[in-house]
């Protein structure tokens, strides 16, 4: 999952932690999601004033990390360079268990109320 939640940490090149970036590493720090990000990977937001952050981040679950390349591509216009996940799986990683099958449906996603969970 790659979701955007313009928070703040040093930990993916921030200058300093702002409240969510705070509640991100809290999570990181208690589940089984790890943070893709290199220090050699561009900046993905200009600001208006010319600065350059990296609010944009890339958590995957720790059975696939390694497996997982995070690519920054060319900014559409909007001041954000979209960031989309690579995920190399090897043969025997890519055999499911019969009894389990996970779907998920994102038209169904109900996003507004999401984004006033992580707001609050």
């Amino acid at each position: 999952m790659i979701e955007y939640f313009n928070d703040n940490s040093p930990k993916w090149g921030c200058k300093d932690t702002n409240a969510t970036g705070k509640e991100m590493e809290d999570l990181l720090n208690t589940s089984i999601l790890e943070l893709i990000y290199d220090d050699t990977d561009p900046p993905t937001y200009l600001h208006f004033n010319g600065a350059q952050t990296t609010p944009d981040i890339l958590l995957v679950s720790s059975d696939i990390s390694a497996n997982t390349k995070r690519i920054i591509l060319d900014d559409p216009g909007s001041g954000h360079k979209p960031v989309t996940a690579k995920i190399t799986l090897t043969r025997q990683q890519r055999v499911l268990d019969p009894y389990i099958t996970t779907s998920w449906n994102f038209k169904k996603a109900i996003w507004g109320k999401l984004f006033l969970t992580i707001e609050s």
